[in-house]
């Protein structure tokens, strides 16, 4: 089920490389919308190629419902038009980049961290080292990738899945001519089977001197050591989660997290798995919507 934008709305976008120091740039969209309101930071997920365009229409959503005013979407250092990897990157380094990514924005008003998947530990680590994230969205996402399940779960313990990634990427890498992919059409498709589709495609359009940039971002979403997010880290500010009950990446139950954290509200989507979040997406938002206007 899409997500549905109006095509009354006006939206304003401004997207451009932010320069955060060392030799790192940000490759940034911030969509604002016509109504005064909060700013969140949109992160997205990570190690296969991604980068904020599976964000957009989310965000857009996100503004046209009145949850928030303006998103900034970045493409995470390794992904997308930023910065390539030249070494494995920690949860905590993400998270610094965002903050730093907010300092250099200007942003110095109270916002809202807003992580899918692999984006959501790295919201979370935002969130205990700045303080102007003052509540955390997660969506399809947890605390920690530690409870990997099934044929994912097998491969992420054995450390089998960075060398069949490895094959992956060196097949298909700029096997067509090289373009930004544009992931927005993500929510238009029908199945896991052309979602599948239209990643491989995605990835063939990649630059295939990405190559050992991808697999350092792949290895270190694999790394068991920076699979979760610090155990010191205590947060009394509201969280909200939306996952499928059938999620095979990532906890469902948050019970586990009471000490750290809380203040956390949760939406499960009956009977959706991780991809659900892309090919059910309006039922994970409105969920989302759901829980975060109620509170």
């Amino acid at each position: 089920m899409s997500l549905t934008i109006s095509n009354n709305s006006k939206f304003t976008e401004v997207i451009k490389h932010y320069d955060i120091g060392n030799g790192t740039k940000l490759y940034t969209r911030i969509i604002s919308g016509a109504r005064e309101g909060k700013t969140a930071i949109y992160i997205h997920g990570g190690g296969s190629g991604g980068n904020h365009t599976m964000l957009l229409r989310p965000a857009k959503w996100l503004i046209e419902q009145g949850l928030f005013a303006k998103v900034i979407l970045p493409d995470r250092r390794g992904e997308g038009l930023s910065t390539p990897l030249t070494q494995k990157l920690t949860i905590r380094d993400h998270s610094m980049d965002m903050k730093t990514l907010l300092d250099t924005l200007g942003v110095n008003e109270k916002i809202t961290a807003i992580g899918i998947s692999y984006g959501g530990p790295i919201a979370i680590e935002l969130a205990g080292m700045d303080s102007r994230v003052d509540e955390i969205i997660l969506m399809a996402s947890s605390p920690s990738l530690r409870a990997v399940k099934g044929i994912q779960g097998f491969l992420y313990k054995s450390n089998l899945l960075e060398k069949i990634t490895r094959y992956f990427y060196k097949k298909n890498l700029g096997k067509l001519p090289t373009e930004y992919p544009d992931f927005e059409k993500v929510y238009d498709l029908k199945n896991d089977m052309e979602l599948t589709k239209y990643f491989v495609e995605a990835i063939k359009h990649t630059d295939g001197n990405m190559l050992e940039s991808l697999m350092l971002q792949n290895a270190s979403t694999l790394d068991h050591s920076n699979s979760a997010v610090s155990p010191d880290i205590k947060l009394d500010i509201p969280i909200f989660q939306a996952i499928g009950s059938r999620d095979e990446i990532w906890e469902t139950n948050m019970d586990g997290y009471t000490n750290q954290f809380p203040n956390v509200k949760s939406f499960v989507v009956k009977g959706e798995n991780h991809k659900g979040v892309i090919l059910k997406a309006e039922q994970f938002y409105m969920g989302l919507k759901e829980i975060y206007k109620k509170a």
